[in-house]
């Protein structure tokens, strides 16, 4: 009898899947190659990200008590009232004193300093991303998708080891990560790629994007327009030129970024992080820029990162610091510490299963996090429906509809005049008279894009909506503290200006916000 027909059938089946195995093992590695990322990258990826929170709160912090207490525009009791999917999750809210913001703010920026320098970095970032979440949910009015971007992009960058390389951990373990892949990477990955494919889709449903005619029209947008914007406008081949470039980077995303390697992969990085210097230098988007910047950084190859660290002085290696140096920083993690403890007290089989625990643990929390990116975007761009046991608004963030369908062609600006005792009106924060007609630059009406976003809350919580009335009353006191006398009504104008068609201004239309009563 033939040995092969003696063989259990479950042996055979062995075999074969053996062979399909060795089989596939070229195509396995094609796709785990694009899905592996450089560990210092993921350190810039901290890095970036720690920075930004900095930059977020010294931005806040010149208006923290305009925003944030209950002596400004958006008091606790506006938080309490709207946005109900925020209420009741934010610290920021305990009480609408500034000391308790102020050392709100300080405790964020140091855990973003902890942060950039990857001192245990998962516990710091964790810790980072919730005073974030707080914050942001402490006045939703103030936020734009550049906000929840950020949030969302920190969140994924979590289930990756981004203290891997560049750290005060990576000293501590004494070892370094050269590349990292598995679903936590693929999850970073995908984020930016989910970003960039669902705003192409939404734009497509327009008609002037694929036109080429949507970057003449955005740029327009006086009050969005900055800096490099105000130059490029008066040239329109220029501007269908990067139109339509810019839609080819969002359309074709996935190619240039996901189904390349080294070089060419670098090259198409920094293709994405050039649109987003240019974003920055032309529009007013908040942090929209300096998020894609950093959710761009995990495709910057190895290849990148040995050659920056070829362009670095010889001496710096010699100036790195050792863990000793670091004193108590320096000292390896009380968990490794009392792992091993453990050891030494020959509990090695525990230690090892728990260590293999905790790896799965991550693997599953990563796989969580890429299927969570791609059922959400496939929900917001296709007809499918997200299950309800997971339709939550809190876990539906995949939306990204800058500038989609279509740009606005308009814009607004709003003027708060101040009725005195005295019969006569004011521009109540400013002072003089009330000025109804276009500025040279509406961009510098706003003092900020966190000022622009409150004031489009303000108009579309209605005249008598929380938010108008806790705006208009802020609005009263303001104006009595600038005239110094007493100030009966406030009228809050909202002025809208349609785009220039043919380089030609129509005339603004003034329509009223509130009327308020400043006496009650």
């Amino acid at each position: 009898m033939n040995s092969d027909t003696e063989r259990p059938p479950g042996d055979a089946l062995m075999d074969t899947l053996e062979r399909l195995w060795r089989r596939l093992e070229p195509i396995r590695t094609r796709i785990r190659k694009r899905f592996e990322v450089d560990a210092r990258a993921l350190a810039a990826v901290r890095i970036v990200l720690g920075v930004t929170v900095l930059i977020d709160l010294l931005h806040r912090a010149q208006y923290l008590e305009l925003f944030y207490t209950d002596a400004g525009a958006y008091p606790v009791a506006a938080y309490e009232a709207t946005y109900g999917q925020f209420t009741g999750v934010s610290v920021h809210a305990l009480s609408g004193d500034l000391w308790l913001q102020a050392l709100l703010f300080a405790c964020a920026g140091l855990f973003a300093v902890a942060l950039i320098a990857g001192y245990r970095t998962r516990l710091v970032g964790v810790v980072s991303l919730l005073l974030l979440f707080s914050v942001q949910a402490r006045n939703p009015a103030v936020l734009n998708g550049g906000d929840r971007l950020f949030r969302v992009l920190f969140a994924v960058a979590l289930v990756t080891p981004l203290g891997g390389r560049w750290s005060i951990d990576a000293l501590r373990r004494g070892s370094a990560r050269s590349t990292v892949v598995g679903f936590g990477t693929a999850a970073l990955l995908v984020q930016p790629l989910v970003v960039f494919a669902s705003n192409a889709i939404e734009k497509h449903a327009g008609e002037t994007w694929y036109a080429g005619d949507a970057l003449e029209i955005a740029l327009a947008n006086d009050v969005m327009t900055i800096l490099l914007g105000d130059v490029v406008i008066d040239y329109p081949v220029v501007l269908t030129a990067l139109n339509y470039a810019w839609v080819a980077l969002l359309a074709g995303s996935a190619l240039f970024l996901l189904a390349t390697v080294g070089r060419v992969r670098m090259v198409a990085a920094f293709a994405y992080l050039g649109a987003f210097v240019g974003m920055a230098l032309t529009m007013a988007v908040g942090l929209f820029p300096l998020v894609l910047a950093a959710s761009v950084l995990p495709f910057l190859p190895p290849v990148f990162w040995d050659r920056l660290g070829q362009l670095a002085p010889d001496d710096w290696a010699a100036r790195r610091p050792s863990a000793d140096a670091l004193g108590p920083f320096g000292r390896p993690r009380l968990e490794r510490r009392a792992l091993d403890a453990l050891r030494e007290r020959g509990h090695e089989f525990a230690v090892s299963y728990g260590v293999a625990y905790a790896k799965s643990l991550l693997t599953v929390v990563g796989f969580c996090v890429l299927v969570w990116i791609l059922v959400f975007s496939a929900g917001t761009v296709t007809d499918y429906e997200v299950p309800d046991e997971v339709d939550y608004e809190h876990l539906d963030q995949q939306r990204w509809s800058l500038y989609a369908p279509n740009p606005s062609d308009s814009y607004n600006w709003y003027v708060p005049a101040a009725h005195l005792a005295n019969g006569s009106t004011v521009d109540a924060l400013e002072g003089g008279d009330p000025e109804f007609d276009r500025p040279p630059d509406a961009a510098t009406e706003y003092e900020t894009f966190r000022h622009r976003k409150f004031m489009q809350a303000v108009r579309d919580s209605g005249s008598d909506g929380i938010i108008a009335e806790s705006y208009a009353d802020w609005v009263c006191r303001e104006a009595s503290a600038t005239h110094d006398t007493t100030v009966e009504r406030v009228t809050v104008y909202r002025m809208y200006q349609p785009s220039p068609i043919d380089g030609e201004f129509e005339a603004p239309s003034r329509r009223t916000v509130i009327e308020y009563d400043c006496r009650r």
